[in-house]
């Protein structure tokens, strides 16, 4: 009889158990169904204050004081959604953040990239300067037109697209939410991305797929 341990996803009112992405696209939609919600408490609010309103100038259409309870209700409401909308509302802003600083710098290697190339179309420059009867051959010619930027975008790419080290699943992993993936116990794991923190990090699979498992779940060997 063989016997293995099948770890399941702790669900969190916060959505850290999800990926990066998929967490911040969850709060956003929590955020968005609070607001309908709160709109209709108040437009409910309005309607309730009016109708109030009538029965004060107009006793005999009714008694004011038997709105007071649902008035009531609809103000706990309006509180209540409230403080969860501010309460997704900070988690949203922790999830951004962290996104935001995990996020590779690749505005700094572009720029490095552009420097270098800078320098070099610099130093032709002044060499046609200092040999004004210099003929450039057509060879010579071929390679300035070619585009500047060609070699350092390849190895940027290349670069990005470079596992970081290895790793090999300790448990296995049903990978059911947005941006995760599943891998079976003992599988060995390209790195993609190490954990920033949020306990998840970004693996392939190889025979192909690449997504988030919890970080947990892994033995890592960076390169």
């Amino acid at each position: 009889m063989c016997f293995f341990l099948c770890y399941q996803t702790v669900i969190t009112e916060d959505f850290s158990h999800l990926p990066p992405e998929q967490r911040r696209k969850k709060l956003q939609q929590k955020i968005e169904e609070r607001n309908r919600e709160l709109q209709k408490e108040l437009d409910q609010r309005d309607a309730l204050n009016k109708m109030k309103d009538v029965y004060q100038k107009t006793p005999q259409m009714g008694d004011p004081t038997s709105l007071e309870p649902k008035i009531s209700e609809t103000l706990g409401n309006i509180e209540r959604l409230h403080l969860e909308i501010q309460k997704y509302e900070a988690w949203l802003a922790d999830a951004e953040g962290r996104m935001l600083n995990n996020r590779p710098d690749t505005v700094t290697r572009y720029n490095r990239h552009l420097d270098h190339a800078s320098a070099l179309n610099n130093n032709n420059c002044s060499h046609e300067k200092d040999s004004p009867d210099t003929t450039v051959s057509d060879e010579n010619q071929d390679a300035l037109n070619q585009p500047i930027y060609t070699e350092f975008d390849e190895d940027f790419e290349e670069d990005v697209a470079s596992p970081v080290g290895t790793c090999v699943a300790l448990y296995q992993f049903e990978g059911s939410s947005e941006g995760t993936i599943s891998m079976q116990e003992g599988e060995e794991l390209s790195l993609m991305e190490e954990d920033k923190g949020d306990g998840w990090t970004r693996v392939r699979r190889s025979k192909g797929g690449e997504g988030y498992v919890p970080t947990s779940y892994l033995r890592i060997s960076l390169n």
